[in-house]
């Protein structure tokens, strides 16, 4: 039998992000912790198409937001009641069946409180030496929007009751969510900064075929939407930009369709993608990260494992985000704009010329090279330091880890 047994929860039905994350986290800690085992519970409608690592599996739940706009219908059609409680039966049998050592909470049970406060309520009554670990990325959205969310659904509380530590995939010197939040002691002690979680994992031989067949000499942009709304605007404006004959500009492309897109939208765009030269077009993004370090110039909205991959390899970005639909992508971008890392565009000044400007400035003006200075004092050390933690939080001896975790302050 397993020594460790480590139970992992993500919300995210609109698409890959949070559950994404929380793959490779587990597959980070399958191959750092030897001999245990790591059961997801997760609402992803496309969970099966992801790799699982060795000793890693998944129980998947009902999908709650399958009949929101702009989603393909893959959920049940019944009521959402019913949803939630047939979501809080299977979580609650697998929290008593498989016993976690290990309770690892991803930040997405904020979106739905009754299911938080059941499943901690749980977690509580049947696994009370169990460790509780909550997992946030590095920034949630403007102090005035994440306080109202907070204080609406009994965030603090939570964290404060059930949870022994909360890892945050950033670095303190960047954003100090304490400060920055003004979370109470109580929580703020309880924070542990890991670093940035950066994969640099091989190429799989899909991409490596699909970069045999590019244009050695033009550059390569990748354009990434995240899972909202306005995705297919996002591409539709880069489509005509393309269609336009790039206005003069010579460039190849990869465009990824998000989860959150209609088929028909999908299958819209792949037409279109198909008249234009030197374009690739892919309905389906689980390997987009595997893309990244081909890429000339990455077009994004500021989701999190994007942003840390294209940081980690020191690439160009152009990011645009949506302030109300997502607020943290917003934080996000505009964070990393500050540290002259990416360039922003607000989602209502994005058009084909805007594009034609910024490509040209960016990919065309000068040389391409980036100032590697500007990364040096980002940690993409978070896989491994997260592995540390948890061996701490258990007790089990390992050799130090290469940079320290920052802590904030007990005292």
């Amino acid at each position: 039998m397993s020594s460790l047994r480590i139970l992992m929860y993500s919300n995210n039905s609109r698409g890959l992000g949070n559950t994404a994350r929380t793959l490779h986290i587990a597959a980070s800690l399958s191959k750092a912790l030897e001999d245990c085992s790591i059961l997801v519970l997760t609402d992803l409608p496309t969970v099966g198409r992801f790799r699982l690592e060795e000793r890693v599996d998944y129980v998947h739940l009902p999908v709650l937001d399958a009949n929101m706009p702009g989603l393909s219908q893959s959920g049940l059609n019944i009521e959402l009641d019913g949803k939630l409680r047939m979501r809080r039966k299977i979580a609650q049998s697998a929290i008593k069946t498989f016993r976690p050592d290990v309770v690892m909470l991803d930040e997405s049970l904020f979106n739905h409180p009754p299911e938080m406060q059941k499943i901690t309520a749980c977690i509580a009554e049947e696994l009370p030496q169990a460790k509780v670990v909550w997992e946030f990325s590095d920034i949630w959205g403007a102090p005035k929007w994440v306080a109202q969310h907070w204080a609406k659904n009994g965030i603090e509380e939570v964290l404060e009751r059930f949870g022994d530590e909360i890892f945050v995939f950033g670095a303190r010197h960047l954003f100090d969510l304490a400060a920055n939040y003004r979370l109470p002691e109580r929580i703020a002690r309880k924070l542990v900064y890991t670093g940035y979680l950066a994969r640099h994992a091989a190429s799989l031989h899909r991409v490596s075929k699909s970069f045999a067949k590019l244009h050695r000499i033009l550059p390569l942009v990748m354009l990434c939407p995240g899972d909202g709304a306005g995705d297919f605007a996002m591409i539709d404006v880069y489509m005509r930009f393309l269609e336009k004959k790039a206005a003069g500009l010579a460039v190849q492309s990869f465009i990824f369709a998000s989860p959150a897109m209609r088929s028909f939208e999908k299958h819209a765009l792949a037409l279109r993608a198909r008249k234009v030269p030197n374009v690739e077009f892919h309905r389906f993004g689980k390997n987009t990260l595997q893309y990244v370090k081909f890429a000339d110039l990455v077009i994004g909205d500021g989701e999190y494992n994007l942003t840390s991959e294209l940081l980690s390899h020191k690439k160009m970005a152009l990011m645009v985000p949506h302030a109300q639909e997502q607020p943290d992508n917003f934080a996000r971008a505009h964070l990393f704009q500050k540290h002259g890392l990416v360039r922003v565009v607000q989602a209502e000044a994005y058009h084909p010329m805007t594009l034609r400007e910024m490509i040209t400035e960016l990919l065309f003006n000068g040389p391409r090279l980036v100032q590697k200075n500007r990364y040096k004092e980002i940690p993409f050390d978070g896989f491994a330091n997260i592995a540390e933690r948890i061996r701490n939080l258990i007790g089990l001896a390992a050799p130090a880890v290469s940079q320290p975790l920052e802590y904030r302050s007990a005292s």
